[in-house]
């Protein structure tokens, strides 16, 4: 399984960050310095940049992963 991304549907709201950092902290904790994933926005071009680093682990012991279920925008996915 992968994750995708697609970001000319992202909005910049952040919320993938923050549900990758609660899966990181054990479900303690939303932080965004805990997060496998990050959201660049670069206001002079109006684009968006995501990433995902290799500390990402697809959410292992979860149902979906958090990050595309966080995505109102569809803008991250899920492939097998």
């Amino acid at each position: 399984m992968h994750i995708w991304l697609d970001p000319k549907r992202c909005k910049g709201c952040l919320r993938c960050e923050l549900a990758c950092s609660f899966h990181n902290s054990g479900h303690k904790l939303f932080s965004p310095a805990l997060s496998s994933t990050r959201v660049t926005r670069d206001a002079e071009n109006k684009t968006m940049t995501l990433s995902i680093d290799s500390t990402c682990d697809l959410c292992a012991g979860e149902e979906f992963p958090w990050c595309v279920k966080a995505c109102v925008f569809g803008a991250r996915g899920r492939e097998r």
